[in-house]
């Protein structure tokens, strides 16, 4: 899978984990799929199938959904599903319009506190404070957007009137839920329950919480920060392979994982996705040499730039399908990012095509 960082800073230790089947979380990722300006492009659906849904929504909510999506970068909705983490069960779209209604100005705000990361340079509180609303952060804010260094996006922002704003934001969703979502409801939530109730029963089994992440997320580990005390797992079907790590609050980490392949009720003759991303990974010079490289120890991007000998980018995009496969885990985020190996390569080789091509003997 492929990483969306919604943070500016480091990821945290867990001290309580949950894992949550939420429609309006997929609803707005869903959102953000159709109507993408500036983030993830490809997804394990398709570009056909996107299309057609695209096609399927009126051309003025595509609009709208364009325009509030240009708000943070290609990336509103995604930062709006943060919401779902403190929704009351069950976490559907009902549940986070009575949200979006009782306070109209809770979406406006939590864009706002999503690009005041940018900001935060001395004060990590920053953006907790701004999602409260708080006056003094209000004011810090007005401050910058008069400011010709302030960011655009911040700028825009504070430009227009939270209520109306916000307002705006629930009527997009309302009519989203009425025109594509309830058809898709069904297909979209079976697996996230399916992907659920398997990490809830492993939790609950007495799993090591960081441990099910690490499987949940496909190799992503969470690094230390004592400020975290909640984390938030809220699988989705429609931004398969995106990973999405964001910041709801300071105290927690809300984590897009991915619906895992088994639990897409796939038919038995069809290659399993993730099968298809390990041979892949392991078909590239470059990848095999990365993977040798790492059976000594951790590396950095630039160690991997170095190895390879070719420009980050391109390592980067390597480390990425790697981990997308599920063969190597990463730590850390920014220059502190290090990559290691999650399993022996041969072995799950080994194992994910005997799962799926039966042994003659």
């Amino acid at each position: 899978m492929r990483l969306v960082d919604l943070r500016s800073s480091s990821t945290a230790s867990a001290l309580e984990v949950s894992v949550q089947a939420s429609g309006a979380a997929e609803l707005l990722r869903l959102m953000g799929v159709i109507g993408v300006t500036g983030g993830p492009t490809d997804y394990d659906v398709g570009r056909e199938r996107i299309a057609a849904l695209r096609a399927r929504v009126p051309d003025d909510l595509l609009n709208d959904i364009a325009d509030l999506d240009r708000a943070s970068g290609g990336t509103a909705f995604l930062v709006l599903s943060l919401l779902a983490a403190d929704l009351p069960e069950p976490g559907g779209v009902s549940e986070l319009v009575d949200v979006l209604k009782e306070d109209p100005a809770t979406g406006w705000r939590l864009l706002l506190s999503h690009e005041a990361q940018e900001l935060v340079a001395g004060d990590d509180d920053l953006p907790t404070r701004v999602l409260a609303g708080e006056a003094d952060a209000m004011t810090f804010l007005r401050d910058c957007a008069a400011d010709t260094g302030c960011p655009d996006s911040i700028a825009r922002l504070m430009a227009a009137d939270p209520v109306a704003y916000g307002q705006r934001i629930t009527g997009v969703v309302e009519r989203f839920d009425a025109a594509i979502w309830q058809d898709l409801r069904r297909e979209s939530l079976e697996p996230i329950h399916r992907d659920v109730a398997y990490h809830r029963d492993r939790l609950a089994a007495g799993v090591d919480p960081t441990e099910v992440i690490l499987d949940a997320t496909n190799g992503y580990e969470l690094s230390d920060d004592s400020k975290i005390k909640r984390v938030v797992l809220l699988p989705s079907y429609w931004m398969r392979p995106w990973l999405v790590v964001g910041r709801l609050r300071q105290d927690t980490e809300v984590i897009s994982t991915v619906v895992a392949d088994e639990f897409l009720a796939l038919p038995p003759e069809v290659p399993p996705p993730a099968l298809i991303k390990l041979f892949k990974a392991l078909s590239d010079e470059s990848r095999l040499k990365l993977l040798r490289r790492m059976s000594s120890g951790p590396i950095s991007l630039t160690e991997a730039t170095d190895a390879l000998d070719v420009a980050k980018a391109t390592a980067h995009h390597h480390l990425s399908i790697l981990r997308q496969s599920g063969l190597v885990a990463m730590r850390g985020s920014g220059r502190s990012t290090r990559y290691a190996l999650r399993e022996d390569p041969a072995t799950a080789a080994r194992d994910a095509l005997s799962s799926y091509v039966p042994s003659r003997l």
